[in-house]
């Protein structure tokens, strides 16, 4: 065993007497573009969950994503004065309803009880985050053990100033504790399927076509031993990947799987094929089991897929997995350097084209608009997303994000000697979002205001050309569907014309669709407060 990892079945000891008074309230906000198979289950809180449960705590999760109702029983929650809350949040609009949330709980317990944020955001940025006035403490990276002792702590009334791994303020100065060792993911308890109602996250998978009951099982790996210069992964999981056994891993895939009678499966590790002696037997798992499920894990290399054997590439195929996520990034190889992804843009082609001769569909991750990249540099990734359709007409796409600076990742510093100006508070932060237009020049200054307009542009179109057509096959509504589909086919192939021609400006549609995009998801709703 690992000298810097901690197990949580040990932690996990002195069982409390449950009780029906709710002791602690997990909260997952919205996303913001939270529709169909683009839910997932919040398997960030229920990790959190799963050994408070098993120690005896009555623990609630509120998803607002699924829960229109959800400001009313965080309020009735909150008079009964709980323990604590838990909040999660990713950098971008999770931000703002995380704080909508914290001022419930600020109000109606009259500061008692205490707020603690964890996740993406919070963990690469947690000094400025425990500044501000809807934040107790902050969780610096996995919290598993972490929230659970500090759930003990506020029970007891005890300090946590000794609890690893957290930011709080005392006497209004920022303090850090020792950083908290890494989890041996060996020892992780089951998932809580029982906190959520589990079929408002089963789906039609736009990804896993023919699938009716697809769901996100969660992780069977946490963190990833690559160094790409744009992800956080670093930063919460310390560039160290640390894997479940082939049996543990399949049993919590193959349960799910069977408790809620699946047709498709997301495993969301964020790299699958580290170990291709252990990916091989999962898939051969899967593949004995007679589940016949079809499934896709979040991310693969290019680099990994290209070395696989004939043999290898057959069982992951015959094990249900005919489609693979790939994070080509860019079709320019100085940008590729630049962000240290380690591949180049050739290899992608590659990767493509055996996608095509072994029947897996790939479905490939794009960006542009990176410190130093130029349009020539832009063109090229778009040559890339146009070539690869062309060698491989069933090859997908999500859409070509816009590089979105995040603190504490290696490209960070670049940007902000590039002019980055980034929010000096956490509430700002909830519009830092990928794909707008920066009109202000805050994110991404390093291109002129028009330039900006047309890396916005080029993020829609390539939303419209492709992934748009995708997301409608996640709706489950027959009628629905075809109806979208009449209506987005012809857009899509416009746009795939514009992306082609490289015709960026002087595109009217994209300005309707936005203000539809916005009027759905973003739309104001009622307050409590």
């Amino acid at each position: 065993m690992m000298t810097d990892t901690l197990l949580l079945e040990k932690e996990v000891h002195h069982k409390r007497i449950p009780t029906k008074h709710v002791d602690v309230v997990l909260v997952y906000p919205k996303t913001g573009m939270d529709f169909g198979s683009t839910i997932a289950p919040p398997h960030a809180i229920l990790a959190l969950a799963a050994p408070l449960r098993k120690k005896g705590y009555n623990v609630r999760v509120l998803d607002q994503r699924v829960n229109p109702h959800w400001r009313e029983e965080l309020k009735n929650i909150i008079l009964q004065q709980p323990i604590c809350v838990g909040l999660s949040s990713m950098t971008g609009t999770q931000i703002g309803f995380a704080v909508e949330a914290a001022k419930i709980v600020r109000k109606f317990s009259n500061g008692k009880v205490p707020i603690v944020w964890g996740g993406p955001h919070p963990s690469s940025i947690p000094d400025q985050t425990v500044q501000s006035p809807y934040v107790d403490v902050v969780v610096k990276g996995e919290g598993d053990i972490t929230f659970m002792e500090l759930v003990e702590r506020f029970t007891m009334k005890d300090s946590i100033e000794d609890v690893k791994g957290i930011y709080y303020l005392k006497n209004e100065k920022v303090m850090a504790t020792l950083p908290r060792p890494m989890l041996d993911v060996e020892t992780l308890l089951p998932v809580p399927w029982d906190l959520l109602d589990v079929e408002k996250y089963i789906h039609r998978d736009f990804y896993l076509k023919g699938t009716r009951r697809s769901l996100d099982v969660g992780q069977t790996s946490r963190g990833c031993p690559f160094q790409c210069g744009f992800c956080s992964s670093a930063s919460l999981r310390q560039r160290k990947w640390r894997a479940m056994s082939v049996e543990k891993s399949l049993q919590f895939i193959l349960e799910p799987i069977k408790k809620f009678n699946l047709d498709g499966i997301w495993i969301r590790d964020d790299e699958f094929y580290v170990n291709r002696i252990r990916a091989q037997g999962i898939c051969k798992g899967i593949r004995d089991s007679g589940c016949n499920v079809k499934w896709y894990t979040s991310g693969t290399r290019v680099d990994s897929f290209n070395r696989a054997t004939e043999e290898e590439i057959n069982i992951i195929k015959m094990s249900g997995a005919d489609t693979l996520k790939f994070g080509a990034e860019s079709g320019s190889n100085r940008i590729l350097d630049l962000m240290k992804k380690g591949i180049h843009w050739e290899d992608t082609v590659r990767a493509n084209l055996k996608a095509k001769k072994y029947g897996i569909i790939p479905v490939f991750a794009l960006m542009v608009g990176l410190p130093g990249e130029t349009f020539e540099d832009i063109h090229a990734t778009i040559d890339l997303w146009v070539r690869l359709k062309k060698d491989n007409p069933k090859a997908q796409f999500e859409l070509i994000g816009t590089y979105t600076a995040l603190p504490d990742t290696p490209l960070y510093n670049l940007a902000m000697e590039r002019g980055l100006k980034p929010p000096q508070k956490l509430e700002d932060w909830r519009d830092w979002l990928s794909d707008e237009y920066d009109l202000e020049g805050r994110k991404i200054p390093w291109f002129n205001e028009a330039d900006r307009k047309r890396i916005g542009n080029i993020a829609y179109m390539s939303l419209l050309a492709n992934t748009a057509m995708n997301a409608i096959d996640g709706v489950s509504n027959s009628f629905i569907r075809v109806m979208l589909k009449i209506i987005f086919f012809p857009v899509s192939r416009f746009e795939r014309f514009r992306l082609k021609h490289k015709w960026y400006t002087f595109a009217p549609e994209l300005r309707l669709f936005r203000f539809f995009r916005r009027l759905v998801f973003y739309k104001r709703e009622k307050s409590i407060l």
